[in-house]
């Protein structure tokens, strides 16, 4: 299908939304950012959630974690089937569980329904994810691949950074805090319904008698070592932001003794919004120098954090946070960017399915390891074994990906040159 003829749907909300050549894809950009966007709103109020239902820290970690699951499940099983029925259709089916998943939260009464409500934004998360990558590849107009997952990665981190902070603000400042927020992700997730009205459908099998697809992971042995780098690289970064966005509200609420959700917000939104603004700042850092450079400053970034949380002092806090967005966006765009680059395109589908597995396994194993140890140990304590932990993981990451030769072009490629006339 040719793309760039289709005609979007309705001529007069089209020409009203869609501007340039870029506009279709940078319309389906916003709505991978809305389930980023929605995924963060719920995170400076988990304290308050512990407060108020009075359950322990090792359920909200349960909770927090309840969202690989809803991730998993659409990934395998729902989001396979965005050829045959539609990519459009997935999208408009993440765009309402990314709404339905907001108001769980903004009506739960108890623990039972947050970890519901979890569940099914991770699963707006899980269809979304893929089909939206899927459907800005088609849609780019200069075939500009690195520009594609450079600018996908950001909208997953943008987006989060932008939810958590606009959360914190309206729990500090606006009348029914509690549920006022949600209404947030249920806007956006509206405008994005209308995102992917506008927009051309670019499944390649659409309507066709394909079978129910269950999508399975598989990697030939030629890429397997390159796989594995690819792969480690992406888990590390997903285990930071399971480390972080569990650890720092509680951190700061319990230890720094800073109770307001804007401040907590401020500074989990520190790192995410640092790892974006690193995504599109070094466009011309590629694969293997990214994860060279971006694996050192990781584990360094992962010492401070560990030497700085019994010192219980925010602005050094706050510069460790930073050093974790940096490292975290060059690293995750070296993983990205080679796992994008040495996958042939008809093994895609199997391939990222095991890309993606990891980075969401890996985000739920300090999200609920963190949660269950600070009732035995503390909150800085646990923090401090998981971040020790990851510190190792870290260098035997560096240690594998620097003897790991990879397909030449890695080192940083020109930016390409397509005619854009």
């Amino acid at each position: 299908m040719d793309v760039q003829s289709a005609p979007v749907r309705s001529e007069g909300l089209g020409s009203v939304m869609i501007r340039g050549p870029r506009g279709a894809f940078r319309w389906t950009a916003y709505v991978l950012a809305v389930t980023a966007f929605a995924a963060a709103v719920p995170t400076p109020l988990y304290p308050i959630y512990e407060q108020q239902f009075g359950f322990s820290s090792g359920i909200l970690g349960l909770v927090f974690g309840a969202y690989t699951a809803g991730v998993l499940l659409t990934l395998f099983f729902v989001a396979p089937q965005a050829e045959r029925v539609g990519r459009r259709r997935m999208l408009y089916l993440g765009m309402i569980l990314t709404a339905v998943g907001a108001a769980g939260f903004a009506f739960a009464p108890g623990v039972v329904w947050l970890g519901l409500a979890r569940v099914i934004s991770g699963m707006g998360v899980g269809v979304t994810t893929s089909v939206a990558t899927a459907a800005m590849s088609d849609l780019e107009p200069y075939r500009d691949q690195h520009h594609v997952a450079r600018v996908a990665v950001a909208a997953n981190f943008g987006g989060f950074a932008i939810g958590v902070v606009l959360s914190g603000f309206l729990v500090e400042y606006a009348p029914y805090p509690m549920e006022l927020v949600y209404l947030l992700p249920v806007l956006a997730s509206l405008i994005g319904l209308f995102a992917v009205y506008v927009t051309p459908e670019t499944a390649a099998a659409l309507g066709s008698n394909l079978r129910i697809q269950i999508q399975r992971i598989s990697v030939p042995p030629t890429l397997r070592r390159w796989f594995w780098v690819a792969a480690g690289g992406v888990a590390a970064c997903y285990s930071i932001y399971g480390l972080f966005a569990a650890l720092m509200p509680s951190y700061l609420r319990s230890d720094l003794g800073i109770s307001s959700p804007l401040a907590a917000g401020a500074f989990v939104a520190l790192m995410f919004g640092m790892a974006a603004a690193t995504q599109l700042a070094t466009a011309q850092i590629h694969d293997r120098r990214a994860l060279l450079v971006g694996f050192p400053v990781l584990l360094g970034a992962l010492v401070a954090l560990v030497l700085i949380l019994p010192l219980t002092l925010w602005t050094l806090m706050a510069l460790v946070s930073a050093g974790l967005g940096v490292s975290v966006g060059l690293t995750f765009m070296g993983s990205v960017t080679l796992i994008d680059r040495v996958t042939p395109e008809e093994r895609r589908g199997e391939i990222l399915a095991g890309f993606y597995c990891a980075a969401y396994l890996a985000l739920s194993i300090p999200t609920i390891g963190v949660a269950e140890a600070s009732e035995a140990i503390g909150l800085t304590h646990a923090g401090i074994l998981f971040g020790g932990i990851l510190a190792v993981a870290v260098a035997l990451l560096y240690l594998g990906t620097y003897r790991t030769p990879t397909p030449v072009g890695g080192g940083g490629r020109p930016r390409s040159t397509p005619d854009r006339t």
